[in-house]
């Protein structure tokens, strides 16, 4: 068996002795360095077999939390205005995230906070009502900022196409329009919700600081959407100009350097928990639960605003192995909300089911028919983690218990 894949990751699957997770997650990275060919960075393991997520939740437990909400007071007093204006900036959907982060920290802590939000590509009708719900019912001033649909659609496909990453034209947008809409209304704080290293997505070594990594939004060299440059678009779509693809464009160092901005995470000085994060927002915020149970999970209430977190997550089975429903039990296994055996019977049911709700309409918005749309999708599976056998395909290097 060869060392690397065709992603970068390991050859050989590991999976972490205490939740469901694997190698194969890979590491948040700037998206405008994505490119076809890119090598990815994979979740770390202990010799013990725990892996990195895991080894943070127990570090977690170790935490004086009444300390850092201390370090929490102390860092808003810095930037807390008494004369009217925002002091700090909450981006996000309307989800039970930003809702839990805008209200605490206005009635709470008592900062003055502007919510902005980058429009996902397809909201759902409960992805806008919570939005709604967020303004109206939560109390905050908005600015929705809504991409032109006729690119978008087109860096949607390419996306898909090149990277089997549909939904990262909206991740690039929500990266760095906090960062933009800060840098325009003269404010110097922005708050994000939980470290990435919850989530096995950062190196561990990286929550000993509350600080949001500006390498996620900064690129002073190459920048690529969809995986091509920004040349080979413009080369390909001539009715795209430099105009259409400002909104995803990142920010330069010396931007970001002469406007003093800081951008923090509230999951470093708050203990986070989704699941009473959701209690929060329903209580404070009108936030409302899907009416059905998302496809490839048990859950209703999580990343249920854009119809493309369906498909995004059947992608990301389809590359690394581990679809929603992974994420969701590893995750509520880490609380201790459900035990590993329980994740297990629950991702033998639900992991890697085909997102049938929206994913017409998703096809539908790239231009491609389904039968295009999983020629695509199939071309994306790597050798050690499928096999084409008896007319359908099978997962190699699963746990046994999930073996279908």
């Amino acid at each position: 068996m060869k060392n690397s894949t065709k992603f970068g990751l390991p050859s050989k699957v590991i999976h972490c002795t205490n939740c469901l997770m694997t190698n194969q997650k890979p590491f948040s990275m700037n998206e405008t360095k994505n490119k076809s060919n890119s090598k990815k960075t994979g979740l770390l393991f202990d010799e013990n077999g725990l892996c990195y997520a895991c080894l943070y939740n127990e570090y977690k437990k170790k935490i004086n939390w009444k300390e850092r909400e201390n370090k929490l007071r102390d860092m808003l007093s810095e930037y807390r205005k008494n004369d009217g204006s925002y002091d700090c900036i909450i981006s996000g959907s309307g989800g039970k995230d930003s809702q839990f982060q805008a209200h605490i920290l206005k009635e709470k802590y008592g900062m003055n906070p502007l919510t902005v939000t980058y429009s996902p590509i397809l909201y759902t009708d409960v992805g806008f009502r919570n939005l709604q719900n967020w303004i109206k019912i939560g109390g905050f001033d908005n600015y929705l900022f809504s991409p032109n649909g006729k690119v978008l659609s087109v860096l949607a496909k390419e996306s898909f196409k090149n990277l089997l990453h549909p939904i990262q034209p909206f991740k690039l947008g929500i990266k760095t329009f906090a960062a933009k809409m800060a840098i325009k209304m003269n404010i110097n704080l922005i708050i994000y919700g939980e470290p990435y290293a919850e989530y096995g997505s950062a190196q561990y070594d990286q929550t000993e600081s509350p600080q949001y990594d500006q390498e996620w939004f900064v690129n002073d060299g190459d920048i690529f959407i969809g995986g091509l440059s920004i040349n080979e678009i413009k080369k390909k779509y001539n009715f795209i100009k430099d105009v259409d693809l400002k909104c995803y464009m990142p920010l330069k160092s010396d931007e970001v350097k002469n406007h003093n901005l800081n951008v923090e995470f509230l999951g470093w000085y708050l203990q986070w928990d989704p699941q009473e994060i959701y209690y929060y927002a329903a209580k404070n915020c009108g936030y409302e639960v899907d009416d059905q149970r998302t496809d490839g999970t048990y859950g209703r209430y999580t990343g249920v605003d854009d119809k493309f977190e369906w498909l995004h997550f059947y992608c990301q089975y389809i590359k690394f192995g581990i679809g929603r429903c992974r994420f969701d039990v590893s995750q509520e296994i880490r609380n201790d909300h459900i035990t590993r055996e329980e994740g297990i019977l629950l991702c033998k049911q639900f992991e890697g089911n085909i997102p049938e709700r929206y994913l017409e309409d998703c096809f539908e918005y790239m231009q491609l028919t389904k039968s295009e749309a999983f020629k695509i999708i199939d071309s994306f599976r790597p050798d050690h983690l499928w096999q084409f056998e008896n007319n359908s395909w099978k997962r190699l290097q699963e746990l046994d218990q999930l073996n279908k």
